[in-house]
């Protein structure tokens, strides 16, 4: 496969939708040992996507939800010295699995452990959004034969009260949230990263793993909004060295980021999120 080139990445991105879609109102659920959900659509679309993307002959290695304990520690250093993609089948199985319309898949461009290119789709709205060289491409009917691809704008939320705040599952379940906003939980990076940025959300709030919040840092980026944590640090992309991933073999969070990462328009929007919030445990 040719390296990150529009075309190639909406068409991976297509037909793991296609395959999402045909087994959606009949997916079997499955609890992994993390007590997240997966299901068969997760495990067809890796292995889709791994077909394509997991070439370690020609220097291309990929890293997967479904599939990473299955790879060495030798390859999994290969792959933060090389071009690795690191994918998400399903962002958001647990909507995925109860119908919800805010999962997605995910995939994420690494080169020598830095993070350069991210890609989102979103089958139920229909909708793809793919950074390339700083630029944001959107996709729109993609499962159509005649796609409409343009560049993305992204939509600054005002700061305010109406301001709607997604938040991840630690967040939900850790933070003491003292905002008059409305707060969701939707269990999807995905999801929240792609209404953030059509304008729908002031913030997303996530400690995420490295695969589920790939294709969407990317896009953040290029969209210029800011991504912080509490103690005022900017997201590193050097995913490899930045230290802000839990990256030891034998830790118990490995791959997930150490801190709450908060993403909104500007750093005014993050500071006040930040300003009303108090960690209740650990």
């Amino acid at each position: 496969m040719n390296h990150w080139k529009l075309d190639n990445i909406f068409e991976c991105l297509r037909q793991a939708g296609a395959v999402a879609l045909k087994f959606r109102c009949a997916a079997e659920v499955a609890l992994k040992p993390d007590h997240t959900v997966v299901t068969i659509a997760d495990r067809e679309i890796e292995a889709m996507l791994a077909a394509k993307f997991n070439r370690p002959e020609a220097g291309c290695y990929m890293i997967g939800e479904e599939s990473i304990a299955e790879c060495s520690e030798a390859y999994l250093q290969e792959a933060f010295r090389n071009l690795c993609y690191v994918v998400d089948p399903i962002d958001g199985t647990a909507p995925y699995s109860t119908d919800v319309p805010l999962w997605g898949i995910s995939i994420g461009l690494m080169e020598n452990g830095v993070l350069t290119e991210g890609a989102i789709y979103l089958p139920g709205p229909d909708e793809a959004l793919v950074s390339c060289r700083g630029t944001i491409w959107s996709a729109k009917r993609l499962q159509g034969n005649s796609p409409e691809v343009a560049p993305f704008e992204a939509v600054r939320t005002p700061l305010g009260q109406a301001g709607h705040i997604s938040v991840g599952q630690f967040a939900a379940k850790h933070w003491d949230i003292r905002l008059p906003n409305q707060i969701f939980a939707w269990s999807s990076c995905v999801g929240s990263g792609y209404y953030l940025l059509k304008g729908l959300l002031l913030a997303y709030v996530l400690r995420s793993k490295l695969w589920d919040l790939a294709g969407v840092m990317p896009l953040v980026k290029a969209a210029g909004f800011e991504a912080r944590f509490p103690d005022g640090a900017p997201f590193d992309f050097r995913i490899a060295s930045g230290g802000q991933f839990a990256l030891d073999a034998a830790g118990p969070h490995r791959w997930r980021l150490n801190d709450d990462l908060i993403i909104a328009p500007d750093r005014e929007a993050i500071d006040y999120i930040r300003n009303h919030v108090t960690l209740i445990q650990a």
